[in-house]
């Protein structure tokens, strides 16, 4: 492992451990690049007196990443991944949005649920706006909760200000 080919096993773990993670601090760290192995700075750690094994290595490697920080009262646009009665789950990226009916539909946009269509959505009178899988959103984040586990990271948002909700993208 502690070879010629030092940088490059440094450079893959590295990618291999950081990329598609989530962390609080961070937030969810999307691509690694720009990984400096020139100026690797180390310390070997000893396993003891047993013969046979050897130590352990840590470096300390500077790179840069392309990251997605979500927050709230931030736009995005997201596909609708599954409709129901109670409102409807988007994808924004690595990160699921659940939209309420309550955040989903009034007065103004004339959205009901059509349980008994095929497939089922939300729509207005006249079809004039329709809601269902794989359309596109554009929404507005009211909170956002991340963990360090991507899979447990998620957010709520509306559809119900100005500019926002279906959107057409060809």
């Amino acid at each position: 492992m502690y070879g010629p080919n030092l940088r490059e096993t440094i450079k893959n773990r590295l990618m291999e451990v950081m990329e598609n993670t989530c962390s609080e601090r961070y937030r969810f760290i999307l691509k690694v690049f720009n990984v400096d192995t020139e100026r690797l700075e180390g310390r070997i750690e000893s396993t003891g007196m047993q013969s046979g094994r050897g130590g352990t290595a840590t470096f300390t490697v500077k790179y840069e990443a392309i990251v997605f920080k979500p927050f709230k009262g931030e736009v995005l646009m997201g596909q609708v991944k599954n409709v129901a009665q109670q409102g409807v789950f988007c994808q924004c990226g690595p990160m699921q949005v659940f939209i309420a009916r309550a955040n989903l539909a009034d007065d103004s946009n004339g959205l009901k649920w059509h349980g008994d269509r095929t497939p089922a959505c939300w729509m207005s009178e006249g079809e004039k706006m329709k809601i269902e899988e794989k359309t596109m959103l554009r929404l507005r984040l009211m909170g956002v909760r991340l963990s360090n586990d991507v899979s447990k990271s998620s957010a709520v948002g509306l559809i119900t200000d100005d500019y926002l909700g279906p959107i057409d993208v060809q």
